[in-house]
């Protein structure tokens, strides 16, 4: 009986595949934005472009859990340069992945808020097309009336590259 327990117990311990170790990932959004801000723009209005470069380092094998840091830019609709970094987890079993952080935009006006977002990747060796719904809640900054936020609703497309695989 112990030795048919064996392979039933290596059988039911090894994963599929170790998440990535490095990862580095680019991504583009857009969508509709709800608030004031100090130019009077209220109401509903679409967002700008935004477009984001982020790193991720694997910080926990069970559960799959990642922080990552990078910089941000919108374009299109206005002109900013900023920072974002939070964590990042994969549902077990699932395509789904998880993520929520912080943003900081920096130039010409500051803002600074809170972002999460739900989403899929699929990949092939070491790249990944993924798309993500992402919320995110400016709360305070120069370019804020004080006692309001802007909230954006975005659909974002990604590409995620695999720098280095993790595991045992």
């Amino acid at each position: 009986m112990r030795l048919l327990s064996v392979p039933i117990i290596a059988a039911l311990s090894t994963s599929a595949a170790a998440q990535p170790l490095w990862e580095a990932e680019v991504r583009a959004g857009f969508g509709l934005a709800m608030g004031t801000e100090t130019d009077m723009s209220t109401a509903r209005r679409t967002t700008p472009l935004t477009l984001a470069a982020t790193g991720a380092i694997a910080i926990s094998d069970e559960p799959e859990l990642s922080t990552y840091g990078g910089i941000a830019v919108e374009t299109v609709a206005r002109n900013t340069f900023g920072f974002v970094g939070g964590v990042k987890l994969a549902v077990p079993g699932m395509p789904i992945r998880l993520a929520a952080g912080a943003v900081w935009v920096y130039a010409p006006a500051t803002r600074w808020g809170a972002t999460a977002s739900a989403g899929t990747c699929r990949t092939r060796g070491s790249l990944g097309l993924c798309g993500d719904l992402q919320l995110t809640t400016y709360v305070a900054g120069s370019a804020i009336d004080e006692g309001h936020t802007v909230t954006q609703v975005q659909l974002v497309f990604g590409m995620v590259f695999d720098l280095g695989q993790g595991g045992s």
